[in-house]
């Protein structure tokens, strides 16, 4: 392997920690009028990605398009029995 594409892999890998761990999510579930609840989700407080969501068993396909989130967008998963309604704020 070359140098220039050590430090290239290099550059991406910490580029990539570094977007995972800026991340912030507000996470609405939609239970019903009395019990809904919101969350604010800051990755920097977590060891790994999207974390949170794994420890709620969110399933692979809605990882993903967490994941793929971009800035400001809002997108709902059916999860359960409930409605989660994520935004990305970073």
């Amino acid at each position: 392997m070359s140098l220039s594409t050590a430090i290239s892999k290099i550059k991406t890998y910490f580029s990539t920690l570094l977007d995972f761990q800026s991340r912030i999510w507000v996470v609405h579930i939609f239970e019903d009028s009395i019990t809904d609840q919101s969350f604010v989700i800051n990755e920097d407080a977590f060891k790994e990605p999207l974390e949170w969501m794994r420890k709620r068993d969110y399933q692979s396909k809605m990882l993903d398009r967490v994941d793929k989130m971009k800035i400001s967008q809002v997108i709902e998963i059916q999860f359960e029995d409930k409605m989660h309604r994520l935004m990305r704020v970073k």
